[in-house]
């Protein structure tokens, strides 16, 4: 069981790194702590003011936690500079990976944007920045553009691309998966044209993710949707952090007539 921390803060930009774990992490391979950090405490503030703070920023985390029922979840206060609360609590807790937010905005810095670099350059784990705005940006994993064909992601901390695009189809189809080593995740979502990104459920009642380990062969049936002729998109996420997953894939019309796909 690998473990993340999760350094948060109370603005909706930092739950992108809740919701990008949620999205690529299994709760069966990884554990969460969840951390916030009160800058406005000294550390030398009386220790009926550092209590009320900690208190405040735990009733935040309790809630926050909830969304992440899955997860087995552990939660950390403290009061003091961020990056050096974040990178010694990692130490303490025996991080693998560090996941946070950083504005893409050079006039919204925030306690955890000013403290990123700190981060990276003294964190004995890696970190994984989540971009703020991510609507405008080019993905930067595989993409697949063939009907059938056979996949290799590396793990999540290699140099490597450890996820892909798999080809959207504009007429309900089956992705029919064969998995032979590790273990992937399957997600499937819709285009938001208020975000500008594939941030949306499916329709329909589609299931979003789905996870699928070594000796599976599933055969996933996907409703055709479009959003501003943005078809749905089918994207592969290699779950575990430091060894390949090897699958096949081919997709077929639900009709069983001839492959249909516009990538």
């Amino acid at each position: 069981m690998k473990r993340i921390l999760l350094p948060l803060e109370d603005t909706e930009r930092s739950l992108k790194a809740l919701q990008f774990v949620k999205s690529n992490y299994s709760s069966r391979d990884v554990d969460v702590v969840l951390m916030m950090v009160d800058e406005s405490i000294g550390y030398t503030s009386r220790p009926d003011i550092e209590n009320a703070a900690l208190s405040a920023l735990e009733e935040k985390l309790e809630l926050i936690s909830a969304s992440l029922a899955e997860f087995e979840v552990i939660r950390k206060t403290a009061v003091g500079k961020a990056g050096v609360r974040i990178v010694r609590t990692a130490r303490e807790v025996g991080a693998d990976i560090i996941v946070m937010t950083k504005s893409s905005k050079d006039d919204m810095l925030s306690s955890i944007g000013r403290t990123t670099e700190y981060v990276i350059n003294n964190a004995q784990c890696p970190v994984l920045v989540v971009n703020e705005i991510m609507g405008n940006q080019k993905y930067r994993g595989l993409v697949y553009r063939k009907a059938s064909s056979i996949v290799n992601l590396r793990g999540q901390l290699g140099d490597k691309q450890s996820e892909c695009l798999l080809p959207s189809v504009n007429v309900d189809c089956i992705y029919h998966i064969d998995m032979t080593v590790g273990r992937i995740k399957f997600i499937h979502t819709s285009y938001n044209p208020v975000t500008r990104a594939w941030d949306l459920p499916p329709a329909s009642g589609q299931e979003a993710y789905i996870e699928i380990d070594a000796g599976e062969r599933v055969d996933i049936l996907i409703k055709a949707d479009s959003t501003k002729g943005r078809a749905d998109r089918i994207r592969i996420v290699n779950r575990d952090m430091k060894k390949e997953a090897v699958f096949s894939y081919k997709i077929t019309a639900a009709d069983s007539k001839v492959d249909n796909t516009d990538n």
